[in-house]
């Protein structure tokens, strides 16, 4: 087949990266903003894990 279906699965990966780094982005800003090191440090963790989710494997190849 030409066209690959996208399972529900991945597309969960991707929502909770997108939610991860997107407050991961909003605690640096904050951190940054109100000059605490600890808050960067918890938002730099966060990006950490919202990048980790992409090597995470699916779970659903097996329908293949």
């Amino acid at each position: 087949m030409m066209f690959h279906r996208r399972s529900g699965s991945r597309r969960a990966h991707l929502q909770w990266r997108a939610i991860l780094l997107g407050v991961g982005a909003i605690l640096a800003l904050a951190g940054i903003g109100l000059e605490r090191d600890w808050l960067v440090n918890v938002a730099l963790g966060v990006l950490i894990v919202g990048f980790g989710l992409r090597f995470v494997p699916e779970g659903d190849q097996a329908e293949e």
